[in-house]
């Protein structure tokens, strides 16, 4: 199994945004994609284009300059975060701390955006503003692509729909360009997000018990890969990822996970189907014999 590790300066901890801790942010960042226009059109706000942009300005992500606000503003802005909350969306993708101006923290945020492949010369856009691709980020990329990514920023705050709030400080790491170079390896592992925030959905549900924590979603993510590795159709990789998430006691290695995964596929082999049609009796033969092969 690969090297399971902290995101570097990665503070994690229930808090509610007040009048009082929004005032200690400099920016922000709001998806038009999930915050309807009416709520975000009398802010100060700059689109963060693209050239080519694969949008037009107002579906673009916007960046909020926090600092001209009024007291009022950022009351009725709490308001809004708390009318969103109660929908299960977020009001603010991020926060941020910074000590550049708008237009030089603006124009780092746009060249993220568009990110390129190894080997590929086309440009893919980077959802790195999602909370729910930041989160991953954090444990995915090294220091120095952080402090790439975070450029003129100290700091990147944002909140899960449960209320949490984390704070990931930028490395210190001194860098002369502001490129991340992803690697072909840290590619595959992006375009598994989706389904790796999929099955975290799942597994709220499923197992409410599980750690929802940056060791955990990157054990996760290393099922997923194994998983997809295997004869299984894509709704299996999934199942059988989570199913060893929930059976696997604390973060299980390599071994115990391929031999779980190979006896779950040579069972469903031999009794058809799909995974999803197992009852419990079936997981408990798979655990009791995983364990007496592991004993």
């Amino acid at each position: 199994m690969s090297v399971l590790r902290e995101p570097p300066q990665l503070h994690a901890h229930d808090a509610t945004l007040t009048t009082a801790s929004l005032r200690q942010f400099d920016y922000a960042v709001i998806n038009p994609l999930i915050v309807h226009e009416r709520d975000w059109h009398d802010l100060p706000v700059h689109a963060l284009e693209t050239s080519p942009a694969p949008a037009r300005a107002h579906r673009l992500p916007q960046l909020v300059d926090l600092h001209t606000l009024s007291d009022e503003t950022c009351d009725d802005l709490i308001d809004r975060t708390r009318r969103y909350r109660k929908r299960g969306a977020l009001f603010f993708s991020a926060l941020m701390m910074g000590k550049s101006d708008l237009e030089q923290t603006a124009h780092h945020l746009r060249r993220q955006l568009l990110q390129r492949r190894p080997g590929d010369r086309r440009y893919y856009w980077f959802r790195y503003y999602d909370p729910l691709v930041f989160r991953h980020l954090a444990w995915l990329l090294t220091p120095t692509q952080l402090a790439r990514l975070l450029g003129p920023l100290d700091q990147w705050s944002w909140f899960d729909s449960l209320g949490r709030s984390y704070a990931l400080k930028r490395p210190e790491v001194t860098t002369s360009i502001d490129w991340m170079e992803l690697t072909r390896a840290q590619w595959s592992r992006i375009d598994r997000f989706a389904n790796l925030n999929r099955s975290l959905r799942r597994l709220t549900l499923l197992a409410p018990d599980w750690p929802q924590d940056t060791i955990h979603w990157q054990w996760l993510d290393h099922a997923l890969g194994h998983a997809q590795r295997s004869s299984l159709s894509s709704d299996d990789q999934a199942l059988l990822a989570e199913r060893a998430a929930m059976h696997l006691p604390d973060l299980a290695g390599q071994h115990l996970l391929e031999l779980f995964m190979a006896i779950a596929t040579r069972r469903l082999s031999d009794t058809g189907g799909h995974l999803d049609a197992w009852h419990d009796a079936e997981w408990n033969i798979l655990i009791s014999e995983l364990r007496s092969g592991h004993e």
